[in-house]
């Protein structure tokens, strides 16, 4: 399983890697030109996403629950890292998983904004808008703060966790640093009991869940009928316009898709069944390779929905096997403004 786990983290890390890699190059070189603010915030995710890939790589987590608790470890023997700083590499893993979930709902409420002209004007005024820029580095230090403060390993989590771990995974207890979250620890009577700073930590990781959870959804079903009314109600809005927006959308619903089946839901069972002493009758290690895998499908979307991207890909493999045509044009859309429906050909932060 160790070996498994290796190599599925290695082969989603690089995956990852090369294909946020080349999604980059797409939204600098061939977005199209007034795509604004809007760029930047899509090259902001895809290279943070090649810094997770990097860092999960790294650190190799391994999610597992048992009990009343469950951890994200490291087997650290043969690493360069001693138990202690292999630590501060788990939570800062975590605070990563906590700037992920933060930087969906940015996304929605970006693109929001964009199809509703006083919604920006109202909360995104001006250079308000790289606010959201600020938002997942506040909820990736939060969540790495919590992880440090409150899930420390200890001699009573030694002792809980080194059967399961050591059956499980056949890692030495003192092999492996990681971050426990012990929702009620055994006390001297023998009975479990809820430790209250273990649950305020979590309610601080449900409420940083539930906000993303509540933007992504909210704010792209409103997205959804804004670009609905916008072109229905438009008859000016071209035939160009219209397959745009509809690309955009396309993208974000699977965008919605990925990251509630991969992310969302194995977390939310993480967090859950713990709380209430419900073993699982599986074990939760799938929920570290669905966290892996995220960043690996999470470019395919705009690669191969947006047309732009997905011409410039066909290009480049016509080109590889040498069927391209010499004197090509570079697709190109004209950008609009999704509130009114007209050619915004001077300014402008996105289409």
């Amino acid at each position: 399983m160790g070996i498994f786990n290796t190599v599925f983290q290695i082969a989603c890390a690089l995956t990852s890697i090369c294909l946020n890699l080349v999604l980059t190059y797409l939204i600098l070189v061939k977005s199209p030109k007034k795509l604004g603010v809007y760029k930047y915030l899509m090259c902001y995710i895809s290279l943070f996403e090649v810094f997770y890939s990097i860092w999960d790589m790294m650190t190799e987590p391994i999610v597992h629950s048992y009990k009343a608790a469950f951890v994200v470890l490291r087997d650290y023997y043969g690493s360069v890292f001693n138990r202690e700083v292999s630590f501060v590499l788990v939570c800062i893993y975590c605070g990563l998983f906590g700037f992920s979930m933060a930087i969906f709902g940015v996304h929605f409420i970006y693109r929001y904004g964009a199809v509703n002209k006083s919604f920006s004007e109202r909360f995104l005024p001006g250079n308000w808008v790289y606010m959201l820029f600020v938002i997942p580095l506040w909820y990736g230090a939060w969540w790495a703060v919590l992880c440090y403060i409150y899930f420390y390993y200890t001699d009573i989590t030694d002792a809980y966790m080194k059967e399961t771990i050591e059956f499980h995974y056949g890692i030495p207890i003192k092999d492996s640093s990681y971050i426990i979250v012990y929702f009620q620890p055994t006390g001297p009577d023998g009975k479990p009991h809820p430790d209250p700073k273990i649950f305020f930590a979590i309610g601080c990781m449900w409420y940083m869940i539930i906000s993303s959870m509540f933007s992504v959804f909210y704010f792209g079903i409103r997205c959804y009928w804004q670009i609905r009314k916008t072109i229905s109600q438009s008859a000016t809005v071209s035939v160009t316009t219209k397959n745009l927006q509809t690309q955009l959308f396309h993208a974000l619903v699977v965008q919605t898709f990925i990251p509630l089946v991969l992310m969302y839901i194995p977390i939310g069972i993480l967090f859950f069944f713990p709380m209430v002493i419900w073993e699982l009758p599986f074990t939760t290690e799938f929920v570290g390779y669905t966290i892996a895998l995220y960043p690996a499908i999470d470019p395919l979307p705009n690669m191969i929905i947006i047309k732009c991207y997905r011409h410039a890909i066909q290009d480049f493999f016509m080109r590889l096997i040498g069927r391209g045509k010499k004197g090509d044009v570079p697709h190109s859309v004209n950008t609009v403004d999704a509130a009114s429906g007209s050619d915004r050909r001077s300014g402008g932060r996105f289409v």
